[in-house]
């Protein structure tokens, strides 16, 4: 008999859940503000080695939104694509309920008692600037959630779209209806039927339309009610990255 071992079913879904895991993280780093953007709290707290909230939006966008959301609620990259994983909305704290509390989480990630398996200890990959800024983001969050989704959604503005991200947000968002590839082939294609999925590859709209339809939904524009509005679970970067992976799909002229 050789040594060879079976991989069984719980090692397969963990395989797989840390592939996609690795996948949408590079899809977020190209995603990530680019060095025309501040590598420090100079720019938004007026020192280097001073914390500020308005400095931790900036570290949550590009290091805890794909797990958290980008607006800290859950529900954006990689929770809606693994199967099992646990509630991310940092508004419903289960363990990091204090200043303290959030920076352990931070540091030690899943090493604290009771935090989820997939949360990275982070203290070897920022520096106690951003740790204690992003502390003082998520403690601004709890406490004025309006003025920190804000913050976030300026950082947000400021980006480039990406086309990896629109790519990932569109499998997540849109290919249940549309189809992997937009030919209007997704799995609710066969139920929906008054009227059908678009078939995206014949899109010829504009971009502003693009937007409105996706942000607002098909009922305020005249479609398909069964078109869901979005536009309170994206940000202007997640929007635009769509918007530029549709326009993608897009058959060329022959």
């Amino acid at each position: 008999m050789g040594s060879a071992t079976v991989e069984t079913s719980a090692g397969k879904a963990s395989r797989g859940w840390r592939s996609a895991l690795l996948r949408l993280a590079f899809a977020a780093c190209l995603a990530c503000p680019g060095s025309g953007q501040a590598a420090n709290a100079l720019q938004f707290c007026g020192d280097e080695a001073t914390p500020c909230a308005r400095y931790g939006a900036q570290v949550f966008q590009t290091r805890c939104a794909l797990c958290h959301g980008s607006d800290g609620m859950g529900g954006e990259l990689i929770p809606p694509r693994v199967s099992g994983y646990p509630a991310a909305s940092l508004l419903k704290p289960r363990h990091a309920r204090g200043a303290a509390g959030i920076r352990r989480a931070i540091v030690r990630g899943s090493g604290v008692k009771g935090t989820g398996s997939y949360m990275p200890p982070l203290a070897d990959e920022l520096t106690l600037t951003q740790i204690e800024s992003a502390v003082l983001f998520v403690a601004r969050l709890r406490g004025d959630t309006e003025d920190a989704v804000a913050m976030l959604r300026s950082d947000a503005a400021q980006l480039e779209p990406s086309a990896s991200l629109g790519r990932e947000l569109f499998q997540g968002r849109c290919a249940l209806c549309h189809g992997a590839e937009g030919r209007a082939d997704g799995r609710l294609a066969a139920v929906i039927k008054d009227p059908p999925p678009f078939d995206l590859t014949r899109s010829t709209v504009a971009d502003g339309y693009l937007h409105d339809i996706i942000s607002k939904g098909g009922a305020a524009m005249g479609r398909s009610s069964r078109m869901p509005p979005w536009g309170s679970d994206l940000n202007a970067h997640e929007l635009a990255s769509i918007i530029l992976h549709v326009k993608s799909l897009r058959s060329k002229p022959q």
